[in-house]
């Protein structure tokens, strides 16, 4: 048998946190345009380095953009695409699994 401790007295209400303004869309695109510019130069950069650490270190630079790249264009695209920042708090206490 299992025993069950009650604990008696006033249920602590969850603090509500204040919605934040949704964020405009010019930063991400500055954003989305200084990224795809540096990947262009490395593009071009890798394109006439001889195989060697610089390169590789170059390569590993062009895969990290293209990744920052990528994130960027989907925080556009959801943003664009009218996602209420109500939503997103609301959706904030779901499952990882559940989101977007």
């Amino acid at each position: 048998m299992q025993k069950v401790i009650e604990f008696r007295g006033p249920k602590s209400e969850a603090v509500a946190e204040p919605l934040a303004a949704p964020p405009s869309m010019e930063p991400i695109l500055a954003v989305v345009n200084s990224l795809s510019r540096t990947l262009d130069c490395i593009k071009t950069m890798c394109a006439t380095e001889p195989n060697g650490p610089i390169r590789d270190k170059l390569e590993t630079e062009r895969a990290n953009l293209v990744i920052g790249l990528f994130v960027a264009r989907v925080a556009a695209m959801r943003l664009s695409s009218g996602e209420e920042a109500a939503e997103v708090a609301a959706s904030s206490t779901a499952p990882i699994a559940r989101r977007g």
